[in-house]
């Protein structure tokens, strides 16, 4: 369990890695991510079938006769295509935002940084990263921070915190194929809670950086980033907070549900 001293160390912040939960004086905080996550995303239902018309496509051989065992299989494995797919974008992606806070720890420390990655989507990445750092004059001054919002009570971890074309700013990190209005969300949420904890403005508003991993033959990286900044941070915050009275009513529902069923009451809601 990691520990985190907040607001003067007035507040302990505790965060369970493996499990991805958050606590303060041992009561669970819900996560900015998992808040955020109740928005749908229409586009990934039809990314998700395209996954599985492109399994099909590849692993049907016109001519080839199948057995009863062999379609289930097959079936099967269309099924889940995109959930293969999606987790190698994340481990990727992951691998990513990793390298990035071991370099700006490296650099912080006076250290050496880490060797640039092989692989060519995280060098694509990485490149692009430094490619925006240099055109915006970045400054950072904090990576991979712990947040909490002791009013909202609820935490998070924003990705960078520094200076941007002179403006403070909160920077968020994406690695996906394109940029989702629940981003801007996330960093509005991890702003507010920076600007409760110590008070500072943050003129520079929220930044979203999407890294790209596509490369093209040569290794000639395509749209190496795309960075949106908002300074529109209220807005934001606002639907953030709509967003994170409906999961708590979520999780209130579902627990409420479970007790019930315990007890062999109905489940309905009236």
């Amino acid at each position: 369990m990691e520990k985190y001293l907040l607001y003067g160390g007035k507040i302990i912040l505790e965060y369970d890695e493996k499990n991805h939960i958050y606590s303060v004086n041992e009561k669970q905080v819900y996560g900015v991510t998992s808040i955020t996550g109740i928005l749908g995303k229409p586009a990934l239902i039809y990314w998700a079938v395209n996954q599985a018309i492109n399994f099909l496509k590849l692993n049907l051989v016109p001519g080839k006769a199948l057995d009863e065992v062999q379609i289930k299989q097959l079936l099967e494995n269309a099924r889940i295509a995109h959930t293969k797919t999606k987790n190698t974008a994340a481990d990727v992606g992951t691998m990513i935002h990793d390298w990035v806070a071991q370099y700006v720890k490296a650099i912080s420390e006076k250290k050496e940084p880490p060797k640039r990655p092989v692989n060519k989507e995280m060098k694509a990445a990485i490149d692009g990263f430094f490619r925006w750092a240099k055109e915006s004059q970045l400054k950072i001054i904090r990576s991979e921070q712990k947040v909490y919002h002791d009013k909202w009570q609820y935490a998070g971890t924003l990705d960078l915190e520094g200076i941007v074309n002179g403006k403070r700013a909160i920077i968020d990190l994406k690695t996906g194929k394109s940029l989702y209005p629940e981003a801007f969300l996330q960093a509005s949420a991890y702003l507010k809670a920076r600007e409760q904890e110590t008070g500072k403005e943050y003129p520079g508003g929220v930044i979203i950086v999407r890294l790209s991993k596509r490369v093209e033959e040569g290794e000639k990286i395509v749209e190496p980033f795309e960075a949106v900044r908002d300074e529109n941070v209220d807005t934001h915050f606002r639907c953030f907070l709509n967003c994170l009275q409906i999961y708590r009513w979520q999780i209130k529902v579902k627990r409420e549900n479970l007790i019930k069923k315990i007890n062999g009451q109905t489940s309905k809601i009236g």
